[in-house]
């Protein structure tokens, strides 16, 4: 199938397809296994800046003829793209029209193209395009990789393949903009407090000494550092923070991703003073001082295979995944997007509380159509299912949203067959499991491919 990725940064706007292959074999308990086999990328656009109508809108119409230019571009047919994400990252995701750009965008590319946005999801997304994820699987080692972009820093971490946490900043390479003749056109706030306590003469409208941007990028790069835990932190870093504030413990390698990623290793080390300023920002500049600030610690600094594109090649080829092959699906209603996940409190030993615990959180939405994420076991018996089944059965009623259960464990076509046998639920029932759903807020499910159901877990936080 083919997959498209869209992302529209704080710097750049950049697009990816790719043939994505789903195959089904038995497994080892004799059962047939969906996996996707292989992703490759047949077309990447040229990297455009971002086009906005004012510093607050981005320019939509210019978004969609680029999309537009892109598909003739690679010879692939809209009607042929199956799959996909839109994410909106960095600085942009906070444009007043940002969440209506998403959503258009991705209705216009198709059923199963999603709109998603969120600096953990984006931070995981690039982790998985830099090709970090499956570095830390090959080497069964905990790696960070930092996607550091136009206005932020999102990083995740992945052990042994697995991302086990994620965090991000406002650090970015467009933070500060300049024109051509070295005047300061623009100035995030989200950067000020370290401008104003260090007193650095960096003010809008003027022009700026190169000294002092690169005290100031000295000063983003120590920020870095401290984010990894190779610094003390101190009372600059805290407020870049966007996520909740955590440091990572036992990190075997650094990674660094994104356009300001292209500027950090050794070969930038020197890089031509001339070119720190050629896209009217900072960011080849504090690429060149974060490759200073990692100069004590370069043995486990790795090159991702990707850099600028780390973020768009994950939200193309790495968004997706599959359900198990024994699943409950009702075909007539997929495929279906943006429904929120209701995780169940209730562990896997306490099932009886499953409609207590669960139901007061689902009737905080209304009438929205509802997945209910669910502990499960890993071989339940005939009267622990029923059990359970009689508990879901309890959660729809009144509501008008299908059934819709997500399950880690393999046991979602007994579970959905329980519930449309053995219980009054006259509803349509779509039961998944082999589902990870910790990650995100939100599902978005497709028609089935084979024995399989392809699903999108995401997150949606415009900021």
């Amino acid at each position: 199938m083919y997959s498209i990725g869209v992302d529209i940064g704080t710097s750049t706007t950049e697009i990816i397809i790719s043939n994505i292959k789903i195959s089904t074999r038995l497994g080892s308990s004799l059962l047939p296994t969906t996996k996707i086999e292989e992703t490759e990328v047949i077309y990447r656009s040229p990297v455009i800046f971002t086009p906005l109508v004012s510093k607050d809108t981005i320019d939509f119409e210019q978004i969609r003829k680029r999309v537009k230019a892109a598909m003739k571009e690679s010879g692939i047919d809209k009607e042929n793209i199956e799959t996909g994400a839109v994410i909106i990252t960095g600085e942009t995701a906070r444009k007043e029209n940002a969440r209506q750009v998403n959503i258009w965008l991705s209705e216009y590319l198709g059923d199963f193209v999603v709109a998603t946005a969120g600096p953990r999801l984006e931070a995981v997304l690039a982790g998985r395009g830099a090709g970090i994820s499956e570095e830390s699987k090959r080497k069964s080692r905990r790696i960070i990789n930092l996607d550091i972009g136009g206005g932020t820093l999102n990083a995740a971490v992945f052990d042994s393949g697995i991302c086990t946490d994620s965090f991000a900043m406002d650090i970015g390479g467009r933070l500060i903009k300049l024109d051509d003749t070295g005047n300061v056109t623009y100035i995030s706030d989200r950067i000020l407090h370290i401008i104003t306590s260090h007193k650095l003469a960096i003010r809008q409208g003027e022009t700026a000494d190169i000294k002092v941007l690169e005290r100031f990028c000295t000063y983003l790069a120590d920020s870095c550092l401290q984010a990894l835990g190779l610094r003390e932190m101190n009372e600059d870093t805290l407020p870049l923070y966007i996520t909740d504030f955590t440091i990572p413990e036992n990190l075997d390698f650094i990674s660094i991703s994104g356009g300001v990623g292209e500027y950090v290793g050794s070969s930038n080390e020197r890089k031509d003073q001339a070119e720190w300023f050629q896209y009217g920002d900072i960011g080849p500049l504090l690429g060149s001082k974060i490759t200073q600030a990692l100069a004590p610690y370069k043995s486990r600094l790795i090159i991702p295979e990707e850099k600028i594109r780390a973020t768009v090649i994950g939200a193309g080829s790495h968004s997706l995944s599959v359900s198990g092959s024994t699943v409950g699906v009702e075909p007539s209603i997929l495929p279906m997007r943006n429904i929120p996940i209701v995780k169940c409190p209730a562990a896997a030993s306490q099932w009886d509380d499953v409609f207590r615990s669960t139901r007061p959180l689902m009737e905080l939405y209304g009438d929205e159509v509802l997945a209910v994420s669910i502990k499960g076991k890993k071989s339940p018996g005939y009267g622990e299912l029923k059990l359970l089944a009689d508990q879901i059965a309890r959660l729809y009623e009144g509501l008008k949203s299908p059934v819709i259960v997500l399950l880690k464990e393999d046991f979602a076509k007994a579970l959905s067959q329980m519930i449309r046998i053995h219980t009054t639920c006259s509803k349509p029932v779509i039961c998944l499991d082999q589902i990870q759903f910790e990650a995100g807020d939100y599902i978005d499910i497709g028609s089935p491919v084979g024995s399989a159901v392809p699903v999108v877990i995401k997150t949606l936080v415009y900021q």
